[in-house]
């Protein structure tokens, strides 16, 4: 992709900066929120975007897709009341009734000026939401953020703030659906996680687009002293996706357990780039992360462990496992570990890719198993983990069921 043909589709049709703070002075903003999007526009109007060597943006047509106005694409559920003092809303209604608490979180995990598209996301977003757990509160039932898209044509540029204080848990599922779309739609999403000192969060991240969508977004996580993160992630949907990912372990014994899915069909690029960063002391993570690509999919996993210099006792583990269901289908993987200290219990990674094992497709057959079953035993099988993980059960249903039509 070179940037500067990509760059003139990268203009809004009539939208400017005058307009923007109109919206924002009309929807009640309070002043700094109004000119932290003021200064991200002008970002987005004056920059390029990024060159990414495995992201082809070459059909990407921003000028072709509106945003909503409103914050319509964003539904919120959970079972039962909330404990006081949790706060579960949509982040354009916490920016008036709790500005101090958005104020303070929005844009701390992830900088929204990185690069073009994160500009954006600061500039634009309408979507989202703010989940706010107070000290030493536990939350049972999920909460699920579910961010939709219906039309065509249509850009949904949402955020996401979940805040644990130190002692909270709770588990927060978001998800990302459309119907299948003959034209393009954007998405532009962007998650903040931060925990606070012993809290305990379950993240689990869905994404099934239908086809049509291109998928630009950041979910980054600050986890604090103590604190766990349960991470799940499945990417299964859109023509393309860039999904840049990232756990800091900041605090001493902090710890993150990442596991996630992906699968590329025909027609789809799925990128996923999850960093792993260790900065205090004795901090523990595992990443294992799963792919598998048929017919012309093409999947990228461009992981990286970085264990900084001022981390002690670090242990940590990276993998990735691709299966090929068919010839053309593409995988790369890309592991890599950084190690700026000399302190470090253990650390490594792995990678391995292959195709479908034809002695267990014949072991099947032979009794009985017709050969697209097959593969959807294996596929299933190798899924399991990940699936295992999802926390509400329509969700995992609709999820396996997805797959399966999928691979069949």
């Amino acid at each position: 992709m070179q940037a500067s043909n990509t760059a003139a589709r990268l203009a809004l049709s009539g939208y400017d900066e005058a307009q923007i703070i109109e919206a924002a002075q009309a929807a009640g903003e309070p002043a700094w929120s109004i000119e932290r999007r003021v200064a991200a526009w002008r970002q987005y109007a004056a920059g390029t975007p990024p060159v990414w060597r495995r992201t082809d943006l070459s059909a990407f047509q921003i000028g072709h897709v509106v945003p909503t106005a409103d914050a319509r694409g964003t539904q919120l559920t959970h079972d039962g009341e909330l404990p006081a003092g949790v706060i579960f809303v949509t982040l354009a209604d916490a920016l008036r009734t709790h500005p101090e608490l958005v104020e303070r979180a929005l844009g701390s995990v992830v900088d929204p000026l990185a690069h073009t598209f994160s500009a954006l996301n600061a500039a634009l977003w309408q979507h989202g939401a703010l989940v706010y757990v107070p000290r030493g509160v536990a939350v049972e039932a999920p909460l699920t953020i579910t961010l939709r898209i219906d039309e065509e044509q249509q850009a949904l540029i949402a955020h996401t703030l979940i805040i644990l204080e130190d002692g909270a848990s709770a588990t927060v599922v978001e998800a990302y659906e459309s119907p299948d779309l003959a034209q393009q739609a954007f998405a532009s999403p962007v998650s903040e996680l931060i925990l606070g000192a012993g809290s305990t969060l379950r993240y689990c991240s869905a994404q099934t687009w239908g086809a049509g969508v291109y998928h630009i977004g950041a979910q980054r996580a600050d986890v604090g002293r103590d604190a766990a993160l349960e991470w799940t992630a499945l990417s299964l949907g859109g023509r393309l996706q860039h999904l840049e990912a990232e756990t800091a372990l900041r605090g001493d014994g902090a710890r993150v357990d990442w596991q996630a899915a992906t699968l590329g069909c025909a027609g789809q690029l799925l990128l996923t780039a999850p960093w792993l960063r260790h900065i205090g002391a004795r901090t523990d993570a595992h990443m294992d992360f799963k792919t598998v690509v048929k017919d012309s999919g093409y999947t990228v996993f461009d992981g990286m462990i970085k264990i900084e210099h001022a981390s002690r006792a670090t242990s940590s583990r990276l993998e990735e496992h691709a299966l090929h269901l068919t010839p053309a289908a593409r995988s790369d993987s890309i592991p890599g570990l950084m190690i700026d200290t000399n302190d470090v219990l253990k650390a490594g990674h792995a990678s391995t890719s292959g195709e479908v094992d034809e002695e267990m497709i014949f072991y099947m057959r032979a009794r009985g198993i017709p050969r697209t079953d097959a593969v959807q035993l294996i596929v299933n099988g190798f899924f399991e983990p990940v699936l295992d993980r999802i926390p509400t059960p329509a969700l995992r249903e609709q999820l396996a069921d997805l797959i399966d039509r999928r691979i069949a």
